[in-house]
Parts: C-alpha cells; sequence; structure tokens
C-alpha cells in the first residue's frame, strides 16, 4: 500500500467514527427541538453558538481556527434544521 493510499485509509477510518457520532447528534437534536418546541424556546440561541464556538476554537492555532468556525457553523446549522422540523 502507498503512503496515500495508507493516508486515505485513516481518513476513511476517522470519517466512519464521525458518522456515528453526527448520526448521535442528529438523534438528540431532535429532541432538544422537541424540548423547545415544548416549552416555547427559540430555535437559534446566537449567544450559545458563540460561546461553543470560542471555546471551541480559543487553543487552537490562528491558521485552524476558520475550518472549525466553519466547521462548528455548518453542524449547528444542521441541528437548528433538524430541531425545526
Amino acid at each position: 500500500m502507498t503512503e496515500l493510499e495508507l493516508m486515505r485509509k485513516k481518513i476513511d477510518e476517522i470519517d466512519e467514527k464521525l458518522l456515528v457520532l453526527f448520526k448521535e447528534r442528529l438523534e438528540v437534536s431532535k429532541q432538544i427541538g422537541i424540548l423547545k418546541k415544548k416549552y416555547k424556546m427559540n430555535i437559534f440561541d446566537p449567544e450559545r453558538e458563540k460561546q461553543i464556538i470560542s471555546e471551541a476554537t480559543e487553543a487552537m492555532p490562528d491558521n485552524e481556527k476558520k475550518y472549525t468556525e466553519s466547521f462548528l457553523h455548518n453542524l449547528m446549522d444542521i441541528s437548528k434544521e433538524v430541531q425545526s422540523e
């Protein structure tokens, strides 16, 4: 196996783990959406999102922060969509 193939195999393994966690996150997001509707809460909480992103990127190198921010924004947008259903 070439070095590239080994690295791609590693990416595939990471993706499998991420998908398991993503599915779990979607299920929890659905439950949160139910609770928010029950208690007549807004789906979008900008202060919470800002705090989560700030904490997640705090110790990261500057050249990686924008990728983490983008990843988390996308993840949260999907969660908000699921909660709105």
